[in-house]
């Protein structure tokens, strides 16, 4: 049987200190896939060769950047590409942290969809490249049966507070409706409780945002909250805890429950 993936190996990784049980979208934000790969793939990168809005225009072209790289690559048209065996670690998702955890490197599979993010517009995500995504992530259960629907996240979900990829137009529910993410059914319609901030905390904290029992809307909070409209309220990111938001936040805890 055909490879159904392109090998274009990474030396960026190093070994697993855990098992695997999450898998970590990421959006390039770079000009094209051609760029990415080569960054995702560089042993010495430097500042120089991989020019753009994410830094200063005086940083010297010779500054050294961090070795980053990912498990695959896919492009818009859909082409999947193989950068580290699933059984190392690869160094895509930087201070993170899910379920209480940190290191999320050490137990997610990353894969990095070519889209160049908010800072080349957040353009749309191609039909094939979706397509091609799903069907990734359903090879990747295959091979990881403790692998699920529930265990796919993104970027901003474990790195509210730097990260906000794949961004909000990634078509979260058409992963859901594929069997490949999750999506609630059913709305909650009544909200217990009259402490608002404590419950938004113990609901993202449920799902697996790091955030913590303050009491208070603090900055962590508001950053884990807009993460979590991200992905499952696109038309509003702006942190707002009004009574939509809460009520899908008592949905999505009520499915991963």
């Amino acid at each position: 049987m055909t490879d159904p993936y392109i090998n274009r190996p990474s030396p960026n990784f190093d070994a697993r200190t855990r098992p695997i049980d999450l898998i970590v979208l990421h959006y390039t934000g770079m000009q094209d896939a051609e760029t990415a790969i080569a960054r995702l793939t560089d042993p010495a990168p430097v500042a120089g060769k991989y020019p753009g809005p994410w830094q200063s225009e005086d940083v010297l072209s010779d500054a050294t950047l961090s070795r980053v790289s990912a498990h695959y690559v896919v492009d818009e048209a859909g082409k999947i590409y193989s950068l580290v065996p699933e059984e190392h670690r690869a160094w895509h998702a930087g201070a993170s942290s899910w379920e209480g955890e940190g290191d999320v490197n050490a137990r997610a599979i990353g894969i990095e969809i070519v889209n160049g993010g908010h800072d080349f517009g957040l353009p749309d995500f191609a039909d094939a490249q979706i397509d091609a995504v799903i069907q990734l992530l359903k090879d990747i259960f295959a091979r990881w049966p403790e692998l699920n629907a529930k265990r796919v996240v993104g970027h901003s979900d474990v790195a509210p507070e730097r990260k906000a990829d794949p961004g909000e137009k990634f078509p979260w529910k058409r992963l859901a409706d594929a069997g490949v993410s999750i999506w609630p059914e059913h709305v909650a319609t009544q909200l217990d409780g009259d402490d608002i901030a404590s419950d938004i905390q113990l609901q993202l904290a449920a799902i697996g945002y790091d955030v913590k029992q303050t009491g208070a809307m603090d900055n962590s909070t508001k950053a884990a909250l807009v993460a979590f409209q991200r992905r499952f309220r696109p038309g509003d990111i702006s942190g707002s805890a009004d009574e939509e938001t809460r009520f899908l936040l008592a949905a999505v805890a009520h499915t991963l429950a």
